[in-house]
């Protein structure tokens, strides 16, 4: 075999350089994605999905920005304050997120259908937030007021934290600054997913408003739009 000359082989580096640039630029996928989530509680939800900001930041699979705020406010109260917001500040978003719970408000169906007029998404919960925490340890069927998805929540980590710790002494704190940790190293985020999918599946069929979906949640099409936001079309 003839040896290359010093040119031939600055010709070939140069072509193999070029040929490994190419390959790498069609296999990754650089996405630029702008996320607005206003919640209305002001504690458990902004806790929750900072701490989950914190942790898709760490990977840099995407360029991904997340802006994150707790409003305290109710259903559509919370809905029209995201839309004046969105209106008055020069910012574009893709993506923007109202997060709320339907304790006893009356206006949960007209915040929902508000949101959607206004390109608003909904991680809504009926009961209440504490419900989509729940999923990560357990199924739920059966109606429950926000007060015993607490009870029950609480219950569910100090069952998993025993299994470590059979003496371990637990109360969940509201608005307790490590809630998105313990259900997620205690219990599952992807069963979280799938029980809050199987939830919507069965109420998508029985054709009861959004009000009288109880268990039902939303709040698993935000994350797994934050999971992946490949798969998010920006365009809609």
């Amino acid at each position: 075999m003839n040896k290359l000359s010093f040119e031939e082989i600055k010709v070939e580096e140069e072509r193999r350089t070029l040929q490994k640039e190419t390959t790498k630029s069609s296999n990754e996928r650089y996405i630029k994605l702008t996320f607005f989530i206003a919640t209305e509680g002001t504690k458990t939800e902004p806790n929750y999905f900072n701490a989950l900001k914190e942790e898709l930041e760490k990977t840099k699979r995407f360029n991904i920005d997340i802006s994150i705020e707790g409003k305290g406010k109710s259903t559509t109260a919370l809905v029209k304050k995201v839309i004046r917001q969105i209106e008055n500040n020069h910012q574009e978003y893709d993506r923007i997120w109202a997060v709320f719970d339907k304790d006893d408000f009356e206006d949960f169906d007209a915040a929902i259908e508000l949101a959607k007029e206004h390109n608003v998404n909904c991680a809504w919960s009926n009961e209440c937030f504490e419900l989509w925490l729940l999923l990560h340890f357990e199924d739920i069927s059966e109606q429950m007021g926000r007060k015993n998805l607490f009870n029950k929540l609480e219950t569910s980590i100090r069952k998993a934290l025993s299994k470590s710790n059979q003496n371990v002494c637990f109360d969940l704190s509201k608005g307790d600054s490590e809630i998105y940790y313990r259900v997620n190293t205690l219990g599952n985020e992807e069963d979280a997913i799938t029980r809050a999918s199987k939830l919507k599946a069965l109420f998508n069929t029985s054709g009861k408003p959004f009000c009288k979906q109880n268990p039902c949640t939303n709040v698993d099409a935000l994350i797994l739009e934050l999971r992946h936001p490949e798969k998010v079309n920006v365009e809609n």
